[in-house]
């Protein structure tokens, strides 16, 4: 079943660089490692109740890590009109980078808090198998939030 995981995120890695523009988004890639983390949890954890925990906290993961991709995507579209403006002060510009940047770091520390959760909730061996799985198209997403 690991391979499967694991082939179905490398297929739709290949189809992402093969594919024409827009074809498969990183919201897509995003999507599919978060449902191979889920299915991974699934074969991983035998006990029901820290099973749906586990579940419940990948699916706040999934959004703090869209809300992050936002965060940056905005600061970076933001950043960018303010310093095509040049009636924009040094001051404003300040204000707007220190302030987008706390944003960025909350929601990072709400993903770390997210991920120590997560590993609380399984055991060692649990952990070192779903670690294991780890697909490339979660550490691709990780990677893109980075990039932006």
């Amino acid at each position: 079943m690991r391979r499967l995981i694991t082939m179905s995120s490398i297929i739709v890695m290949f189809v992402a660089g093969c594919a024409g523009k827009g074809d498969v988004t990183l919201g897509d890639l995003e999507k599919q490692a978060f449902e191979d983390l889920r299915a991974e949890i699934r074969m991983a954890i035998d006990d029901e109740e820290r099973e749906t925990r586990a579940i419940a906290l990948v699916d706040e993961l999934a959004e703090e890590m869209e809300s992050l991709r936002l965060l940056k995507k905005e600061r970076q579209d933001r950043g960018r009109k303010l310093n095509a403006n040049y009636d924009t002060s040094r001051a404003e510009f300040d204000a707007f980078v220190s302030s987008s940047d706390a944003g960025i770091r909350l929601n990072q520390q709400r993903i770390l808090e997210l991920r120590k959760a997560f590993i609380a909730t399984t055991t060692p061996e649990e952990w070192g198998q779903i670690s294991a799985a780890r697909t490339d198209a979660i550490s691709a997403a990780i990677k893109s939030t980075h990039s932006i």
